[in-house]
């Protein structure tokens, strides 16, 4: 058998076929923004946590709060320390910037004007021993701890 050729000269016309070709770009063009703009977008300001690993000094003497990861642009004078008894008094609420050691038992230690990972706090063990609660804050709670 022979395959039957057509000769119909018959196809789409030239208005649909270009709607045609319109219609399909603006689609394309539509799902590629949609991809794209997820990527440029950035969705908040990062994490909302601090990461801080919380141990005793070699001495014993102080707990060193190391940060070890943070949210972008927090800065020592808008993030405030809270230790908190266990009876649940509040011993101090005072910002990064601000705590002294004669008079809280707390410093910061930080490398610039934004606070970074490798910075830390150092804590007086002796004025505040075991099963004090830590907040870290800014407009959020960034940390959570004991002093254990």
């Amino acid at each position: 058998m022979r395959p039957a050729i057509r000769n119909d000269r018959e196809g789409v016309s030239p208005v649909i076929a270009t709607i045609l070709l319109v219609a399909i770009t603006v689609v394309l063009a539509a799902v590629l923004y949609v991809m794209v703009s997820g990527l440029l977008t950035p969705v908040g300001n990062g994490p909302q946590i601090m990461g801080v690993a919380l141990s005793k000094t070699g001495d014993g003497k102080n707990w060193s709060l190391e940060i070890a990861s943070t949210p972008l642009g927090l800065t020592p004078g808008s993030v405030h320390l809270e230790l908190i008894s266990p009876g649940g008094q509040t011993a101090v609420y005072k910002t990064f910037s601000a705590l002294s050691w004669p008079a809280d038992g707390a410093v910061y230690f930080g490398n610039g004007t934004v606070i970074a990972a490798g910075d830390r706090l150092l804590i007086d063990a002796v004025r505040y021993p075991i099963d004090y609660q830590v907040l870290i804050s800014s407009t959020t709670i960034l940390y959570s701890g004991t002093l254990r």
